[in-house]
């Protein structure tokens, strides 16, 4: 019975060093060399994407929107057939001028969400003025309801619980009716 029970804990034993092994391993970067043209362009892109990301307070469309855009223009876009030549740096799809609004936008949203964790309401106020003259058409009421939490920050009281239950009650798919919800109604 003892040695049934050995054989088991040597093998569960076995198994587990396996496991760390291949974890470890998978941890580990990747050995392989990128061809020269790849490790050129790398390196060139890491020091734009650090300054984009962390150097502004501006959604990274606007704050590197200039070499966004020669980025945009400079880079082939590689075709879907094998034929096609896949060297050096490339789009594997077009990006658009609509990609660059998209992006924009979800800066915006990302900041807005900033300000409003740090409960901003001025910076909410510059953000969603910033958005509205950018991105005119809002199918989603997100202006509405950032700019109802901005109220709602700075000057709490019956007209802005009032606006937010108005918000809530008529935008049922916003994103941000959570945010309405638990910062002027829970007063969170």
């Amino acid at each position: 019975m003892r040695s049934a029970r050995r054989r088991g804990f040597a093998a569960a034993l076995l198994l587990l060093v396996a496991a760390l092994y291949l974890v470890h391993r998978s941890r580990e970067p990747d050995a392989r060399r990128l061809p020269p043209s790849r490790q050129e362009a790398s390196r060139e892109a890491a020091p734009r994407e650090a300054t984009s990301r962390h150097g502004t307070n501006e959604p990274l469309a606007s704050a590197g929107s200039t070499t966004l855009a020669a980025a945009i223009d400079d880079l082939p876009v590689i075709g879907p057939s094998p034929d096609d030549r896949h060297e050096g740096p490339a789009h594997p799809h077009p990006i658009t001028q609509r990609h660059v609004e998209i992006q924009h936008e979800n800066g915006l949203i990302g900041l807005l969400n900033d300000a409003m964790g740090a409960r901003n309401g001025a910076r909410m106020r510059e953000l969603v003025h910033e958005y509205r003259r950018t991105h005119p058409g809002d199918p989603n009421h997100l202006q509405d309801g950032y700019e109802i939490i901005a109220d709602c920050l700075d000057a709490p009281g019956e007209s802005s619980r009032a606006a937010a239950e108005g918000y809530y009650a008529e935008h049922r798919a916003s994103t941000v009716r959570r945010f309405v919800r638990r910062i002027c109604l829970e007063g969170g």
